[in-house]
């Protein structure tokens, strides 16, 4: 079995926009990765009838559509930025409201306003 360690590229003092896009590149090739991998090999394997145990991995699905969603990070981000009088504070207060129900993100009661994970 092949292993996939995606530790980061950078180590920013302050996470800002550029540690947000490596992580979701990070995402998406840990995504690209399962399926390549994982899922292929375990569909190739069963069509040809060759037993092999379940190979449990994480969906990261759900922290994807956080991001690149209708209604995610990088839509909600572009529209705070187009807005006349946007700032921190207004686009975490969304990103928290609309997405209250995704349990990947992380909605810590000790986080200031402008916080979120």
């Amino acid at each position: 079995i092949g292993l996939l360690d995606i530790f980061g590229f950078e180590t920013f003092r302050v996470n800002r926009f550029e540690q947000f896009c490596i992580n979701y590149a990070n995402e998406k090739l840990q995504q690209k990765y399962n399926k390549d991998i994982f899922s292929s090999v375990q569909n190739e394997y069963g069509y040809e009838g060759i037993p092999m145990p379940e190979v449990a991995f994480l969906d990261n699905s759900q922290v994807l559509h956080l991001i690149e969603g209708r209604m995610g990070f990088i839509s909600m981000l572009n529209e705070e930025c187009l807005r006349p009088h946007g700032n921190d504070a207004s686009f975490v207060a969304k990103v928290k409201t609309v997405n209250k129900d995704m349990e990947c993100l992380v909605k810590d009661p000790l986080h200031r306003n402008v916080q979120f994970g």
